[in-house]
């Protein structure tokens, strides 16, 4: 069969066992996609980098270099390759309509071993139908595979000196898993090529949980376009099922009869329904009871990297990178500000503990929004710098935690559509004052702009800005917490 008739990859046969629509929409109205934002690109491309890693486990392979225009060629060369090879990178086959491309593949003493890397800490059962999928294909097309494995991060691995590879992967044989699926892979592939023959039928597939698992679909923009602002969607917590409201007809927050629900869900439609604020003067009163002066306001930015750059590091930990820090010595008294940003390109934890140390007044109490995320972080240094452990520790145990009474209810606006992050409370309070418009908006955003300063190649200028940016955006996360302390001072006064 000539690969230009090919139906299906790899890829888009797992998308299909998501969701037939996406895979639909996918193949034939891709403009519909939704934007990629840097995350998914920068995800991508470490996947990338962690693949090519990978290729040491087993060194010396042939690549079977990637050409778009013609994957018969590719086929053609992996056909070569497997004559004398004994281990082929990027092998490619064709069969039964299904292109895929094998990460490792390696020649063992009873057939072929295939390798699937994925950048990620753990197995996911998207993988194994991933690996199925190939083992379906490659033994279709007449190779004999005597064992498939899925090769994953090993998170508990401290890079000590140059990475391990042996010890930085870890490999799980799944052919039994494989083999067991090649009855519905065969059924599922028919499912899907006649599902995609009808160029004008879009199948009529409803939201549902399956749009944000094992992923976020990229078809959002499109399939739930009906959904409007203020939907029963918008509702926290685990109470009353909101697809379950959905499946009814009731989508829009206003039509949710009252007993239907309870809890933090009742009042968040309460205050909806009556367009007011939550105002719970006692709990604020004990809150603001339990600071004390100095008083700092302090956020951490953090980077992750799939592969440990650092010594000391494990995959995927969260390494801080920047902080804000805002700060009154007494109540009412001026308000200072002090913050770090690290140079591109170095472990920055020592020079950021030393300035965070340098920067905190002795006996200070510290705020922090969703304080799990700064003392996971500060924890991780006292254990990294042994000498500093206690004077961090110090800092550990003065921190509150800002977030507590917007979890609480003890203040919330109906504004906040159910949310009690930063984003959603401060606009919510503070008149004028949100992050609308800013060039770096969340975290994730900080993580990716980091990582772009370091690969930045257009000189001093373009770092600059980056740099600026970044400190914006740190200096806003404090400087919000100081107008939400000022917010909580007034409710009570």
């Amino acid at each position: 069969m000539p690969v230009k008739s090919y139906t299906l990859s790899k890829s888009r046969y797992t998308r299909g066992l998501k969701c037939h629509k996406s895979l639909w929409l996918y193949t034939h109205k891709s403009e519909l996609l939704d934007d990629e934002d840097t995350g998914t690109t920068a995800r991508f491309n470490e996947g990338h980098r962690v693949g090519e890693l990978a290729q040491e486990l087993f060194p010396g392979g042939v690549m079977i270099l990637e050409d778009k225009l013609d994957f018969d060629k590719q086929i053609r060369q992996t056909a070569e390759a497997m004559k004398t090879a004994k281990v082929i990178y990027e092998a490619t086959f064709c069969h039964d309509g299904v292109l895929v491309m094998a990460d490792i593949m390696r020649k063992g003493r009873n057939g072929w071993e295939l390798y699937e890397v994925k950048g990620s800490g753990s197995q996911k059962d998207v993988y194994r139908h991933d690996i199925a999928v190939q083992y379906y294909v490659i033994s279709g097309s007449g190779v004999k595979i005597s064992k498939a494995c899925l090769v994953h991060l090993n998170c508990d691995y401290v890079r000590k000196g140059a990475i391990d590879v042996k010890e930085l992967f870890t490999t799980v044989n799944v052919t039994a898993d494989a083999k067991e699926k090649q009855a519905e892979v065969k059924k599922e592939i028919a499912r899907q090529k006649k599902m995609l023959a009808d160029n004008d039928k879009e199948p009529k597939i409803d939201i549902g949980p399956h749009c944000s698992k094992p992923y976020d679909c990229d078809f959002e923009g499109h399939c739930w376009k009906h959904i409007p602002d203020n939907s029963v969607f918008d509702l926290a917590g685990n109470g009353v099922k909101k697809f379950d409201l959905y499946r009814k007809g009731i989508v829009h927050l206003k039509d949710i009869p009252l007993e239907m629900v309870k809890g933090q869900q009742k009042s968040q439609l309460e205050a909806f329904l009556g367009k007011k604020t939550i105002v719970k003067t006692p709990e604020l009163k004990e809150f603001l009871d339990s600071l004390w002066y100095p008083l700092c306001f302090l956020d951490f930015e953090t980077f992750m990297c799939a592969i440990p750059p650092y010594d000391e590091l494990k995959p995927f930990q969260q390494v801080p990178f920047q902080y804000s820090l805002h700060m009154m010595k007494r109540a009412g008294g001026k308000l200072y500000h002090r913050e770090f940003l690290a140079q591109p390109n170095v472990d920055p934890r020592k020079e950021l503990i030393d300035s965070l140390l340098d920067d905190i007044p002795e006996d200070a109490c510290i705020l922090a929004y969703n304080k799990s995320f700064e003392l996971g972080r500060l924890k991780e240094l006292a254990e990294h710098f042994p000498k500093k452990k206690k004077r961090i520790q110090k800092i550990i145990d003065a921190t509150i935690d800002l977030i507590s009474p917007f979890k609480m209810r003890h203040l919330y606006s109906w504004k906040q559509q159910g949310s009690h992050s930063i984003k959603a409370v401060l606009p919510a309070f503070v008149k004028g004052m949100s992050y609308e418009g800013m060039e770096i908006g969340d975290g994730g955003a900080a993580m990716e702009a980091y990582h772009e300063m370091c690969a930045i190649a257009d000189g001093p200028k373009a770092l600059s800005k980056k740099r600026k940016d970044l400190l914006e955006y740190c200096c806003q996360d404090t400087l919000a917490m100081v107008k939400l302390l000022e917010v909580i001072q007034g409710k009570t006064a």
